[in-house]
């Protein structure tokens, strides 16, 4: 009797899952699938620097591809001997870089010294890479190519320099667009697309000339298509603003873009305060050096002037010098008197707690 009813079971099919169990079955591969693909997520914490001159390396301890400025926005993705892993986003200047396929890299930095990496074209300086550093190219702009590189960075130099840290989304949203007008879906109701409009914006019908008061002489001109903004009316004529780009060096600050009398004693008393600010010194130019491995304010063989001023101080300042600038600097006399403008690097150096300024311009 015992072999008939075992036979019996084993020949019996199994029942089907019921409805309700094989939807408690799927949701639970589902949610086993989700927590698979949001592990890289919470490995990933956004960060943003505090401390100036953080070296960036390529592996812990290895070869230095230049140093992170501070208010750098970074990706930490690990650690590993005493380092932790970030990843540096940014612009540079595409005449900077050359195309270069190596180690996985596709972009390699071609200028001399160091050169600056951007958080946006023509932005804030979050990194400065040292020539020969590799860059993956993310896309361009105009003249600027976006990059990005995953490095090292000592973590011991993190204390302290890290704002609140927060996880990483699992996937970015894509980014923000303003519609037109015209591109808005027919599902869009009549509100939104008021919503979109800009009744500021036009478009030049043709090439015309531009001027600097109405029926004033010529002062530029405007291609066809190009985009404008009105912002003031007069009878027929408007005020418009257009948006371009130029070489940093090709311009020269305006009377009202620096601050006058800023003294080396509040810099060096708040000098996050003035961190990338424009100054206007008056400095007795003493002597054009190079810095060396003992300078980690500067780049290794960065050329900087040995100051001192403003005036009427007396103490010694800094004023690192871009390679463009360096004929017109080697002109002046010791000893003399000279007006600049420039910005704030440090206001305090790492030794001697002196100012660190970058020459942007010798004043007339």
């Amino acid at each position: 009797m015992r072999l008939v009813q075992a036979q019996t079971a084993e020949s019996t099919p199994a029942r089907r899952p019921q409805p309700a169990a094989r939807a408690a079955c799927r949701l639970g591969v589902a949610a086993s699938l989700l927590c698979i693909l949001a592990v890289p997520g919470r490995a990933q914490q956004s960060v943003t620097l505090r401390r100036d001159n953080e070296a960036f390396l390529a592996e812990p301890g290895g070869v230095r591809l230049g140093r992170l400025a501070a208010g750098a926005r970074l990706q930490a993705t690990g650690s590993r001997s005493g380092h932790t892993q970030v990843t540096l986003d940014g612009w540079i200047w595409r005449e900077s870089v050359r195309s270069e396929q190596r180690e996985g890299h596709t972009l390699a930095v071609r200028k001399s010294g160091e050169e600056n990496v951007r958080d946006e074209p023509n932005g804030t300086i979050v990194a400065r890479l040292v020539s020969g550093a590799l860059l993956d190219e993310v896309g361009r702009r105009g003249g600027w190519v976006h990059v990005r590189r995953t490095g090292w960075m000592a973590s011991a130099g993190l204390g302290g320099a890290l704002s609140a840290a927060r996880p990483a989304p699992a996937v970015a949203p894509p980014p923000a667009r303003t519609p037109s007008a015209q591109a808005l879906p027919a599902s869009e109701t009549a509100s939104a697309a008021v919503q979109n409009l800009d009744p500021t914006l036009a478009v030049a019908r043709r090439r015309i000339e531009l001027r600097r008061a109405p029926g004033a002489a010529p002062a530029g001109t405007i291609e066809a298509e190009m985009p404008v903004r009105v912002t003031a009316r007069a009878g027929e004529w408007v005020r418009v603003e257009m948006q371009g780009w130029v070489r940093e060096s090709e311009l020269r600050p305006a009377g009202r873009s620096a601050l006058n009398n800023v003294t080396a004693a509040e810099l060096r008393a708040d000098p996050e305060r003035f961190r990338g600010r424009l100054v206007r010194w008056t400095i007795q130019f003493i002597a054009l050096q190079t810095a060396d491995d003992l300078r980690p304010d500067f780049q290794p063989g960065e050329r900087y002037i040995l100051a001192r001023g403003p005036a009427p101080e007396y103490a010694f300042a800094y004023v690192a010098v871009p390679p463009e600038k360096l004929a017109e600097v080697g002109r002046i006399e010791p000893l003399a008197s000279v007006t600049i403008i420039a910005r704030v690097r440090s206001g305090r150096s790492a030794y001697l707690a002196n100012p660190i300024l970058e020459l942007v311009d010798i004043a007339p």
